[in-house]
């Protein structure tokens, strides 16, 4: 690298790279140069396994480019985000500057630009881009690359550089600005001096460019200090000038009003930016905190449709494959049927994962702009957007948030799609568990009964003649218990699948509660002849509104709970009163009581304190709760402090109830 020429800065000193890993950049501008260099930094990059960037400098020259340069710019920086890279648009003022400083930022190692087809004359001045970067690169290498022959290419750089918009409204405007002013400047010639008019004609360049574009504002420039020194400066009417302070004020005069020009269009530009940026940081939190609190697919589509309707002022269409892999409209307008080459684009863009449709540049003979939606693996579906005025076209950087938004999108369709299939994982999981479960209950609970039962009528039918009838009603009362224990067992289960299926249909009427604590008391009372049960129920309690035979359920179960886990002689409690808007009815007994920190445990399907110890499946408790909790009611387990557990339950009090005599 040779040395700098005298006056040039020194560039500022390299940083140490992170990583021994290159990274590469490469320079975009409005040409069509700029696809076959992208592709030729990331088969470099690719071969070099480094990792890539593609930039793009917004200058205030970038609004006077002509819609297909801008379309370039976008298709470019897309292309480099779909081949790997990561795409960058700054913006700045002069182009290598924001190069150089976003290399060093980032520790590039190397720099890919395309090869200048400029004039001679301006390369001669040394305004290159590629004189530029050499010059104040330091240690960072730069790579001429060009895609065509100089020949062939210079015609198309020629036809494909920036092309000024037509701007003669903005022209006549700052013309007839100036114009006022000098009718202004004749009127108080007599009584201002002449430095004074010329602030006036300052005044106005200022106003002018303060909403004219750069060549309307330096025009107004120029035209204002011709016009003053045509009238007002000695000689008059007449651009020779008289005395040497006449031409210094006009040469200050030009320099002040050009550099005004300069930065209030400087001004403006940032202003344009930051707007933009703040526009598409709104839109992207906005979306962001709305697609956030969503948990149903079909209300994320439809909130993501309207936003971005809104946003662009279009109509948006959400399209996501069917379990056959064809593409269904899942929130927004329908396509037309007649138009069969809408969804053929939906199609191609859903198979291929590019952007496509009107003014991309791609499949263009659409009234719709297709973008897919691509999730971390793979394209899980498509949006379309149609704007409102068919003749009005998105601009690339309306193109680039559409596709920011698009990505969102795609990433919460994404986690809704996971959280599904993690919850259907979930489901998975606790039904093996179940059927582990069952089986496990299945093979001892289920088998212990039906052993007893076959042995006992073994006994009975080969002792006939010989059994005493002591012995033949001990085991046919063996049988018979046996028997209902596995009829509890059976109910049990298919009572807990039509709890959980939602099968099981209720049916509630008033009830007094004494008849149904006694109901479930007569069903136990062949085997309640261990345990001393004592009643404690007020005789006003008012009556409640239940499904008789599950609440009959709920109290046999906590009973049966209870004789399982005690010795035999320990009494039981059973009690009831108001409490508020509730009746609380409780179940207490002397036993061991609860492990500690099992109170919430003992209601899972399944659970058993101590597997083994007691005979049963482990779902009396999760039925209770069930139905309890179904009829608006609460269950829990507790403690005593004089010893044993106690378990209770409430059934809210509902008006109008009968009144009993």
């Amino acid at each position: 690298m040779p040395d700098p020429a005298p006056g040039v800065t020194s560039p500022p000193e390299e940083k140490p790279l992170l990583s021994g890993k290159k990274r590469l950049l490469v320079c975009l501008s409005p040409s069509p140069f700029s696809i076959p260099l992208i592709r030729a930094t990331q088969r470099i990059a690719e071969a070099q396994q480094a990792r890539w960037f593609a930039l793009y400098v917004e200058t205030p020259a970038h609004d006077r480019l002509s819609p297909e340069d801008q379309e370039l710019v976008s298709q470019a920086l897309y292309l480099a985000a779909k081949l790997g890279g990561q795409a960058v648009k700054v913006s700045g003022f002069r182009i290598g500057d924001e190069i150089l400083a976003f290399a060093r930022d980032n520790q590039i190692s190397n720099i890919f630009v395309g090869k200048p087809y400029a004039r001679r004359w301006r390369r001669f001045l040394g305004i290159s881009l590629v004189d530029h970067l050499i010059w104040h690169c330091g240690s960072i290498d730069i790579f001429v690359i060009s895609g065509e022959d100089e020949e062939a290419a210079a015609p198309r750089a020629a036809v494909g550089g920036p092309k000024p918009r037509p701007r003669l409204k903005e022209y006549l405007l700052g013309a007839g600005g100036v114009a006022l002013c000098t009718g202004l400047g004749f009127a108080l010639f007599p009584h201002l001096a002449l430095r004074n008019l010329a602030m006036i004609y300052l005044l106005t360049v200022v106003i002018l460019s303060s909403f004219l574009s750069w060549g309307p504002a330096l025009f107004s420039s120029f035209f204002s200090v011709a016009t003053f020194a045509f009238f007002f400066v000695p000689k008059y009417y007449s651009f020779a000038i008289a005395d040497t302070e006449s031409a210094i004020t006009l040469l200050i005069m030009l320099l002040v009003s050009t550099l005004v020009s300069g930065l209030t269009t400087r001004v403006r530009h940032q202003a344009r930016v930051a707007r933009q940026q703040e526009r598409q940081t709104a839109a992207l939190y906005e979306m962001s905190q709305n697609l956030t609190a969503i948990d149903s697919l079909e209300e994320l589509l439809h909130v993501a449709m309207e936003q971005i309707s809104r946003i662009f002022d279009s109509h948006v269409t959400i399209l996501m494959p069917d379990t056959a892999g064809k593409l269904q409209v899942r929130a927004g307008q329908p396509l037309a049927a007649e138009d069969v080459r809408e969804g053929m684009v939906g199609n191609w863009v859903f198979k291929h994962g590019h952007m496509a449709g009107a003014g991309t540049g791609t499949l263009s003979a659409v009234k719709g702009i297709y973008l897919p939606l691509s999730a971390s693996q793979h394209v899980i579906g498509v949006l379309r957007l149609e704007t409102s005025q068919p003749e009005r076209i998105v601009e690339a950087d309306s193109l680039r948030l559409l596709e920011a938004l698009g990505t969102q999108v795609a990433l919460a369709i994404e986690r809704e799609n996971l959280s599904h299939q993690a919850e259907l994982a979930r489901f998975e999981i606790e039904a093996e568990r179940m059927r582990n479960a069952l089986l496990s209950s299945v093979s001892h609970d289920l088998r212990t009964p039906l052993t007893v039962i076959a042995g006992s009528a073994s006994s009975l039918l080969e002792g006939e003649q010989s059994l005493d009838p002591v012995t033949k009603h001990e085991l046919a009362q063996s049988i018979y218990e046996e028997a209902k224990r596995l009829d509890r067992l059976v109910y049990n289960l298919l009572e807990m699948s039509r709890l959980q299926s939602g099968e099981i249909k209720f049916h509630q009427e008033w009830h007094v509660l004494e008849e149904v604590i006694g109901c479930a008391l007569a069903q136990l009372d062949t085997q309640m002849h261990e345990h001393p049960v004592s009643i404690s129920l007020p005789t006003d309690l008012p009556l409640v509104q239940i499904d008789g035979l599950l609440m009959e359920r709920v109290v046999i179960n906590l009973l049966e709970n209870a004789m399982k886990y005690t010795p035999p002689g320990t009494p039981i409690e059973i009690s009831g009163r108001v409490q508020g808007q509730e009746l609380l009815v409780t179940i207490a007994d002397g036993g061991p009581g609860l492990p500690a920190g099992q109170e919430e445990r003992i209601f899972e399907k399944f659970y058993q304190v101590a597997p083994g110890s007691a005979r049963g499946a482990g779902l009396g408790l999760t039925i209770c709760r069930s139905i309890v909790e179904f009829h608006g009611g609460r269950i829990w387990a507790a403690n005593r402090p004089e010893g044993g557990a106690v378990f209770s339950f409430t059934i809210p009090l509902v008006e109008g109830a009968p009144i009993l005599d």
